[in-house]
């Protein structure tokens, strides 16, 4: 983060006026170490309060960087903040902080406004579009992203910090060791566990194994209801072409109901994947079904499978408790979960978050001004997005990448299929938990990543209400900033709807209400979506049984299932290492991870900012403190939505 470079600054008023570029040196002192706070006073020409700072870095032969966090200028009795946060490699300069963190519409000055189109103009150079993806290209069908084909050619802005990318590549590497035999040497399922246990040792892992349930239905039915994929499930209001089951099928399962005033009554939930795996390609053979599961909330509030169907149209492959042995229970349980695997790993998590995420992140960058109050909120949620995305693009979602030796479905040809349909308001999370008829919590006891999700949601949206009404004043305000229509502009035409299909989003914002919840929801989906959806991934897939990522024989029909096809049918020892090592090391949190509510980059400095700010961080911790609380009563408790859980970023 330092540098032995020589460094000049100059000071800009008012008006435009400059001093001489001054030396920031003192004779026989390391200036500019790691973690140090330098001061230095200057003798120039008067030119008032500075607004601007230009700061030069001597060039030389060897690269030389800085990593500079802040600069504060002492003028008389008054003091200022130019927050800088960013890599200085030659010539930089900074608006304060200060007074010009307004809309453009607000600055009277020229001299300011020339200062922001210039800066727009470099960004814009800088923070490139990728080319115009063609069918033959991984990324064709998918959200756009920044012009960088690997981690090196990223804008310097945009890579991590040195911890981050050091412990994503370990993991990898880490991983890889046990990644050797293809087969088992035994018969029956304790082998995943000893598998399992030798990679938590390798690892020193300190994690307790929360799986002991993990082949009941309430097991099951607990984490299809509160897992890592919350959102992948329905009420139940009708009957589903792809699903044969009718009311002989289950009405062992509905304690005595029959099946039409349980579903009135909302006690039903069905998840479908029949139609998203539709012709989507599979990787090596391998096997992923297009499964529909029923789920049912008895009498004792339990969210429980009572019917699975693998393949739809055929009732051969229609299980249920009663209908079939308990291998083969057990057997159509795996191959669900497997089903869900798979839109979990490319779906909910990929394309939903760390895709979707990309496209208002390079925009923000090329369209805001570093003074603009968007870009000060928005940044810190979204500056980290194109990394993690640029390491996928390179080492997951290829076409021969190791996923594909443990994961069902193409990457690509599942997420390109979702990509068709998908919508900006599918990651408004209030809206999507009512169209899927989940929202009631008098009806769905124990769903508790709605509860919390809603609560942060809610937090989230009074934070930033406030403190975007402290600039914009009116609807009109919005209308009229020209910055801000550029981002939209940008997002619409350029990142998510590159292809003509702006999936929802509008390309010019017209109210204060539509651009907090546009807000809301990039930085909800980038920081709780993205941890509802990851941290999990370890303990849910670390035991193959419980969540294979691929199966490596078609599904079974009722009566077919045995111990031996069981095992026939799971992934053998180097697929299950390859899921196990993969997940791990997307579960992990950085050692300097910053979480929801921490504000270590002092962006907003003004008085009316920085109490809005404070006021969200006692929340979250208000927040912190009810979820402990109703987690002391439960047997599983749920933390994924716990705010110090919570990275403000998508970073891994």
């Amino acid at each position: 983060a330092g540098t032995d470079a020589v460094i000049t600054i100059q000071l800009v008023g008012q008006n435009g006026k400059s001093t001489k570029f001054l030396p920031l040196n003192h004779m026989l002192q390391h200036d500019f170490k790691r973690g140090q706070v330098d001061n230095f006073t200057l003798t120039c020409s008067d030119v008032g309060m500075p607004i601007l700072l230009r700061i030069n870095m001597e060039k030389r032969i060897k690269v030389n960087e800085w990593l500079c966090d802040r600069i504060i200028v002492i003028y008389g009795e008054q003091k200022v903040c130019f927050p800088v946060y960013d890599w200085i490699e030659s010539e930089y300069q900074i608006p304060t902080g200060e007074g010009m963190v307004v809309v453009i519409l607000t600055v009277e000055n020229p001299f300011l406004k020339s200062e922001r189109a210039q800066e727009i103009d470099r960004n814009r150079g800088i923070f490139c579009w990728c080319d115009l993806p063609t069918e033959q290209d991984i990324d064709y069908g998918l959200p756009r992203h920044v012009n960088a084909a690997t981690y090196d050619e990223l804008p310097r802005m945009f890579q991590r910090k040195q911890i981050r990318a050091k412990d994503f590549k370990h993991g990898f590497i880490a991983g890889g060791l046990n990644s050797i035999k293809n087969k088992f040497l035994g018969n029956s399922l304790v082998l995943y566990g000893n598998l399992m246990n030798k990679i938590v040792t390798h690892y020193r892992i300190q994690l307790p194994i929360k799986l002991k349930t993990w082949s009941t239905d309430e097991g099951m039915g607990r984490q299809v209801l509160t897992g890592i994929s919350p959102l992948a499930f329905k009420r139940m209001t009708h009957g589903n072409p792809n699903f044969d089951g009718n009311n002989q099928d289950i009405t062992d399962a509905l304690e005595g109901r029959s099946l039409e005033p349980v579903m009135e009554a909302g006690g039903l939930y069905i998840s479908d994947y029949s139609e998203i795996y539709r012709d989507v390609d599979r990787c090596n053979d391998l096997y992923c079904p297009d499964a529909v599961g029923l789920f049912y909330v008895n009498k004792l509030g339990n969210f429980v499978p009572i019917a699975i169907q693998l393949v739809p149209g055929c009732s051969d492959y229609l299980f249920t408790p009663s209908n079939c042995s308990d291998m083969d229970w057990l057997l159509a349980k795996m191959y669900f979960r497997c089903a869900a695997a798979n839109e979990h790993e490319w779906g909910y998590h990929f394309l939903y978050t760390h895709n979707m995420v990309e496209p208002f992140g390079v925009a923000l960058f090329r369209c805001l001004p570093t003074v603009h109050p968007v870009y000060k909120l928005m940044r810190p949620h979204l500056r980290t997005s194109s990394a993690i995305n640029t390491d996928a693009r390179t080492q997951l979602i290829t076409r021969d990448g190791f996923p594909t030796k443990a994961i069902a479905t193409s990457a690509t040809s599942l997420t390109q299929k979702m990509f068709k349909s998908t919508k900006f308001q599918d990651l408004i999370i209030p809206k999507v938990l009512k169209k899927q008829g989940t929202d009631d919590s008098a009806v769905l006891p124990n769903y508790h990543y709605r509860d919390d999700a809603l609560a942060l949601w809610k937090i989230m949206e009074d934070y930033v209400s406030d403190l975007l009404k402290s600039y914009y004043t009116s609807d009109e305000d919005v209308k009229d900033d020209y910055e801000l229509q550029g981002w939209a502009q940008d997002v619409a035409h350029e990142g998510l709807g590159w292809d003509g299909n702006t999936r929802g989003f509008p390309d010019s914002i017209t109210t204060i209400e539509q651009l907090v919840e546009i807000c809301v929801t990039v930085m909800f989906t980038s920081s709780a979506q993205h941890a509802a959806v990851n941290f999990g991934q370890f303990d849910t897939y670390k035991f193959i049984p419980n969540c294979p990522g691929a199966m490596r024989l078609p599904p079974h029909k009722r009566g077919e299932a045995t111990m031996q096809r069981i095992l026939d049918s799971l992934p053998d020892q180097k697929m299950a290492s390859i899921q196990i090592m993969l997940t791990y090391a997307l579960s992990q949190f950085a050692d300097d991870e910053v979480y929801l509510g921490q504000f270590p980059e002092t962006f907003f400095t003004d008085e009316t900012a920085v109490s809005i700010q404070q006021r969200y961080t006692d929340q979250l911790a208000d927040l912190e403190k009810k979820i402990e609380l109703r987690n002391a009563s439960l047997k599983h408790p749920y933390v994924f939505l716990l705010p110090s859980r919570v990275p403000r970023g998508v970073a891994i």
